[in-house]
């Protein structure tokens, strides 16, 4: 009877931690998965760039706080910002910039919260910087491309 109860207990602690083996893995796999869409959602704009280089030349990329991003994104809705047959280069960075943050809003939590910015220099490398939240933790990934 002893036996049985021992064997028991130890089943019972080596389900438990299979139980929270799997609880974790969980947890990293959510957590790489936001990372992953970061990424994807970060060269998405880059490849947009790459496509507006009088955009890039012009700044119409760089949204450095929330104030740019209230005074040029917020605003837009795909009635008043959409781009449909030819635009010029800032109506196009406008564009694409409300599609990325829309992105953002859709695919990674919290990104309301702290704001993504977008950095050119003069010689058009650019820092794009993604936050969002993971478990009321602040993450912020960046990504530095020469265009």
């Amino acid at each position: 009877m002893v036996e049985v109860m021992v064997a028991l207990l130890i089943l019972s602690i080596g389900l438990l931690g299979l139980a929270m083996l799997q609880a974790t893995n969980l947890q990293f796999n959510t957590d790489a998965y936001t990372r992953t869409q970061a990424t994807l959602i970060a060269y998405d704009i880059i490849d947009r760039m790459r496509v507006n280089q009088d955009g890039i030349t012009n700044g119409y990329y760089k949204i450095l706080n929330d104030t740019d991003y209230d005074n040029n994104i917020k605003p837009c809705t795909a009635a008043t910002c959409g781009c449909s047959g030819s635009c010029n280069a800032q109506a196009l960075a406008t564009y694409d910039l409300w599609r990325w943050y829309s992105m953002q809003e859709k695919y990674l939590p919290g990104t309301s919260i702290k704001r993504s910015t977008i950095n050119v220099n003069a010689s058009k490398l650019v820092t794009v910087t993604i936050n969002w939240m993971e478990k009321d933790i602040a993450r912020s990934q960046t990504w530095v491309v020469q265009l």
